[in-house]
């Protein structure tokens, strides 16, 4: 066989070289057809599942939102749920009243309060602590500061409030001024006693 150029090729085709060549030609096209093949397979596979789980979802939204009806016929009123809270709130009101230890607060507040202080009326209001108000007075305002200082630093008082105090000239002697104190702290009560 001669070549185009009119020279003799160096490496000459043998018999069994048709062979090689439809073996590499059958290669280069089964490769792509096999391949185009298993992503057709693949996106026809895909798209079925897709269709079931599209048609279970469908189902189970119907399931859902049955169940959420049966859920809402069973679930009480707003009012009623309201009305449930506002109990359940005044009966821890009523219970920490009732648990609250009138001589363990008492004790508690006579070992705070400094000797020159004297109390003339302590009382509680309910709320999600006991709310303690008391009125009393003093001969110096350093003792009133220690005394706010302390109620801070126990932990079974939480946020002293003074609301008002007041100098004056004490009745049983005209060189003592007395300071009259009112306020505000809760108690938490000591350990296991209120709920």
């Amino acid at each position: 066989m001669k070549h185009y150029l009119n020279f003799k090729p160096s490496i000459l085709f043998r018999k069994g070289s048709s062979f090689m060549l439809k073996t590499s030609l059958i290669i280069l096209y089964a490769v792509p057809i096999s391949l185009a093949i298993f992503w057709i397979y693949k996106y026809y596979a895909t798209s079925s599942v897709n269709t079931f789980y599209r048609e279970n979802l469908k189902q189970l939204d119907v399931r859902i939102i049955k169940s959420n009806e049966a859920v809402n016929k069973m679930r009480p009123l707003a009012d009623d749920i309201e009305k449930s809270e506002k109990f359940y709130a005044d009966y821890r009101k009523v219970t920490a009243v009732g648990q609250t230890s009138w001589t363990t607060l008492f004790n508690r507040l006579e070992k705070l309060a400094p000797a020159e202080m004297r109390f003339k009326s302590i009382s509680i209001k309910p709320d999600k602590l006991v709310r303690v108000r008391i009125e009393g007075e003093t001969v110096s305002l350093q003792h009133l500061t220690r005394f706010l200082q302390d109620l801070f630093a126990e932990k079974v008082f939480s946020s002293p409030n003074l609301k008002s105090h007041n100098r004056s000239k004490s009745k049983d002697s005209e060189t003592f001024d007395i300071i009259t104190f009112s306020l505000d702290v809760d108690y938490a009560g000591e350990k296991g006693e209120l709920p």
